[in-house]
């Protein structure tokens, strides 16, 4: 299903992906993007009409503070940040596309294995779970790396194989080639658009190194769900009831 927005960044649906086996995920009741920060009342009006019951905001206080979400009527939106302080974390301000890169590598080994982030993303699993198979969208500033890791997790515990999830989180970069061509459009400079040629896009390394994270510590990923997360075999089959046809 397509899904077309005037200021929501990097929206899309989990909805279609076929598994291995031939079980598919339902249309309209996985989504994730970018904020809703700058959404517009048409924006606010269509994802209305989507039924939407939750909204998760993975983002940081900050983030949270200069954007807030725009209130969607009929939908509790739910603070679960899987970082309390991006800033400390990601040094946007390094004009080093090689640094860059590193730093969000190593962003990758904290979303898998940090105390926070382990809670976060349990709660969040909590939350689809009580939320009984009615749509729910989360996001966090662009929908792309805890917005990733959070479609990584869910769609492994619907049972998808790992080749399966890195593909869906590498259509992140469908969008990020029209923020980069628009930087070029606009006549940025080389350094300006070799700098975000690091930020916008994802990368399949990162995913992997986040699933090796988890196998050195855990063996699986499915022994991470559940002795993590709390999402052992009846709470994947009520996801799979939920979200699979």
């Amino acid at each position: 299903m397509t899904y077309s927005f005037d200021n929501i960044e990097n929206f899309r649906e989990l909805g279609g992906l076929v598994r291995a086996d031939g079980a598919r995920v339902k249309e309209g009741v996985l989504l994730r993007s970018g904020h809703l920060g700058n959404a517009s009342a048409a924006d606010v009006s269509r994802l209305a009409d989507m039924g939407l019951a939750l909204i998760v905001d993975m983002r940081d206080r900050r983030e949270r503070d200069r954007a807030p979400d725009k209130a969607v009527p009929g939908a509790e939106n739910v603070w679960l940040p899987p970082v309390p302080d991006l800033e400390a974390v990601i040094p946007i301000k390094s004009t080093v596309p090689s640094e860059v890169r590193m730093v969000f590598h190593e962003f990758y080994r904290l979303l898998s294995l940090h105390p926070v982030a382990i809670d976060a993303y349990a709660a969040f699993f909590q939350r689809l779970l009580a939320s009984e198979g009615r749509p729910v969208l989360w996001h966090c500033s662009q929908g792309k790396d805890r917005t990733g890791v959070g479609a990584m997790l869910l769609l492994s515990a619907l049972g998808f194989d790992l080749d399966a999830v890195v593909e869906e989180y590498m259509r992140t970069n469908e969008f990020a080639r029209t923020q980069l061509e628009a930087m070029r459009f606009a006549r940025a400079s080389e350094e300006e658009i070799a700098l975000m040629a690091e930020v916008f896009p994802v990368f399949e390394v990162n995913a992997r190194y986040w699933s090796d994270c988890i196998l050195i510590e855990y063996g699986s990923i499915q022994n991470y769900l559940e002795l993590a997360l709390g999402v052992g075999p009846d709470q994947t089959a009520r996801l799979e009831a939920y979200y699979l046809e």
